[in-house]
């Protein structure tokens, strides 16, 4: 703030002493780049405030087998926007969606939810995935439906670094759970000084189940014994390369099964 201040003192300064409008142009890009540089840095803490505020959100939607095993389950994307949203007020966070449809050999959907900050500083997170198959009980219509849904809730998953995980139901327990347990002895490994921190970490694990690699493959390539080695900033590049990577094709598994629970609601 007293650089921003600074700069519009200098303008004001410049005003009254009527200097030439080649100078003044010179001085107002500099107040652009600063103001620029000012938002991006209250976007950055404010998503950093964020990021340590929200919850990790339970996967509680599950997909049962023809056998009515449970196969995995899933957050709705209904269900994190509203564990998540007092958040994103708390902090000045607003976000819009757009969507749109790809022909290049095969149709994909593609959907960017673009987050602004209240001081100004907007980014954008895109996610693209493939149409399922038109089935008897979904129409083309709602086969382009769940597939943007489907690419919705990783768009905006990505965007805030929101982290989901199973269900634990002992977590309200006075005792601690073995789960619970071991949740507590991993932070502990993230000390801070400059390393990954635990949700990093944790954010970095579920994008590489995602992307169809292990945590094995990432220690691998840079010959770690464990992702706790890792600097902050290296953990950051980590999960911008791998936003970018394409999804498993099981995704489209997900994605159908989210379309034949929303038949199911307008059946």
């Amino acid at each position: 703030m007293p650089v921003k201040q600074n700069a519009e003192a200098l303008i004001a300064k410049a005003i009254d002493k009527n200097v030439p409008v080649e100078t003044m142009e010179r001085l107002l890009a500099m107040r652009r780049e600063l103001n620029a540089e000012w938002a991006k840095e209250a976007f950055d803490r404010a998503m950093s405030a964020f990021q340590a505020d929200c919850p990790t959100i339970e996967k509680t939607k599950a997909v049962k087998t023809k056998s009515g095993i449970v196969a995995y389950k899933y957050a709705p994307i209904e269900s994190i926007v509203s564990q998540v949203k007092g958040f994103l007020k708390k902090h000045g966070f607003s976000y819009s969606t757009t969507m749109e449809l790809i022909e290049n050999g095969t149709i994909k959907v593609r959907v960017a939810i673009k987050v602004t900050h209240a001081a100004g500083h907007s980014e954008l997170t895109e996610m693209t995935v493939p149409l399922g198959n038109k089935t008897d009980i979904m129409s083309q219509t709602q086969v382009v439906a769940s597939a943007q849904t489907f690419a919705k809730r990783y768009a905006f998953c990505n965007a805030f670094g929101i982290l989901t995980g199973d269900e634990d139901s002992d977590a309200n327990t006075q005792a601690q759970s073995p789960k619970t347990k071991s949740i507590i002895e991993a932070k502990a490994i993230y000390t801070g000084n400059g390393r990954i921190s635990y949700r990093q970490a944790n954010f970095i694990r579920d994008l590489l189940k995602q992307k169809g690699y292990t945590e094995k493959d990432l220690l691998n390539k840079y010959k770690i014994a464990n992702m706790a080695e890792l600097p902050s900033t290296k953990a950051s590049q980590i999960i911008e390369n791998l936003q970018k990577l394409p999804s498993l094709d099981e995704s489209d598994q997900e994605a159908e099964a989210i379309a034949n629970d929303a038949v199911a609601a307008l059946s």
